[in-house]
């Protein structure tokens, strides 16, 4: 006779690689939260010098934009399957 087997439960590794994703986006966001307001105000002081294309690094300008956008496409891509 064979043993049973149960279906639908998570494997160990499953389960460890799940904790450490959870664990290094929690500490990337925190990170980020830490880090890019710093960036915004030495940005505004660089505007404020009048160096020339300062305004893109002003607290709203377009190189924040693209660091938020940077951060939410390498997050997702970490997590959607490669299909190889």
């Amino acid at each position: 006779m064979k043993p049973l087997r149960k279906k639908g439960g998570l494997k160990p590794g499953v389960l460890n690689t799940a904790i450490l994703a959870i664990i290094l986006v929690t500490i990337l966001f925190e990170l980020y939260a830490e880090l890019v307001p710093v960036a915004q105000t030495a940005g505004d002081t660089l505007n404020a010098s009048g160096v020339p294309l300062g305004t893109l690094f002003l607290s709203t300008g377009i190189v924040f934009l693209i660091i938020m956008a940077a951060l939410i496409i390498l997050i997702v891509k970490a997590f959607i399957p490669s299909g190889k």
